[in-house]
């Protein structure tokens, strides 16, 4: 019996191990990972997605429905300019390093076919999204990258790390109403939520790539942002005040967190009128093509 109960308990333990792993499995992906769960979403066979690489993905419909798949699986498509988002999409390719000009390159694809598509065309404008990228930008890679939360996903964080760090009424009014660093309860929720989100460690600190590919901001990965976050980290050694100074004097001009904390807020209080939501600054990477829509 003794034997049974440490059998079953250690079966419990393995599968409560998995259970935490896989939480965070869906976060890193290859584009092939990504592929092959499109494939088995859409009833696509080895042998016919074998097809379709080796054939360099033809102009059909069940390819236009697999990219499509593939560019949202990854979180690397904007459905509300129904474009691609660059500063995701392009790490799951390994850079040309025969055309220099390859960026340029994909750009003038971009222009040339997917701007004239009408926004309504999502699988139009996926597939030929794709087509300049795999034709100009680079080949694909085999390398697992770290796939962006959408912005529903971290408002749902924001509100969880709310509610683990107990605010009163009153905090939460003014976090609705945008005002993060006065509020008393912000040291705890925004490093509660930089943790559960993956951007920020404790031991390693800001993780800028990371930040990068979730926010979009070209700001993130330039040397005197780094070097400001360097600077702050070397004054404060206890946290959460080091993330706080980090966030408050180097990075949140660039982050929608003002946005996140206000509409997790307003949710928590059911959304009162008084709970003005401010808008959220668009990426500043996204690709030329949009002054064109």
């Amino acid at each position: 019996m003794r034997g049974f109960t440490i059998l079953f308990v250690s079966a419990v333990l393995f599968q409560s191990s998995l259970a935490l792993k896989n939480l965070e499995l869906p976060r890193w992906k290859s584009f092939r990972d990504a592929e092959q769960e499109c494939a088995d979403y859409l009833f696509i066979t080895n042998e016919t997605l074998e097809r379709y690489r080796c054939r360099g993905y033809p102009d059909e419909p069940s390819v236009r429905k697999l990219l499509n798949c593939v560019e949202t699986n990854l979180n690397a498509w904007d459905d509300s300019h129904s474009q691609i988002k660059d500063y995701v999409f392009k790490q799951f390719f390994v850079p040309n390093t025969v055309d220099c000009d390859n960026v340029k390159h994909t750009q003038e694809c971009l222009d040339r076919y997917v701007v004239p598509l009408d926004r309504q065309d999502r699988l139009g404008r996926a597939y030929q999204t794709f087509q300049c990228y795999y034709r100009h930008y680079a080949g694909i890679s085999d390398e697992v990258k770290w796939v962006p939360f959408h912005f529903s996903e971290v408002i749902q964080i924001v509100g969880d790390c709310l509610r683990i760090v107990p605010q009163c009424p009153e905090a939460l009014v003014n976090f609705c109403k945008g005002n993060l660093p006065p509020n008393p309860g912000y040291p705890n929720a925004v490093y509660c939520s930089t943790v559960r989100l993956g951007l920020y460690n404790k031991t390693t600190g800001v993780d800028f790539q990371k930040l990068y590919v979730q926010f979009g901001d070209d700001e993130l990965l330039d040397d005197d942002t780094r070097e400001c976050v360097k600077r702050v980290e070397e004054q404060h050694c206890k946290e959460p005040e080091r993330l706080v100074h980090a966030l408050g004097e180097c990075l949140l001009n660039y982050l929608p967190f003002v946005q996140a904390f206000s509409v997790s807020a307003s949710n928590l209080l059911g959304n009162p009128p008084h709970c003005g939501i401010p808008p959220s600054p668009p990426p500043k990477t996204q690709p030329r093509y949009n002054a064109h829509l």
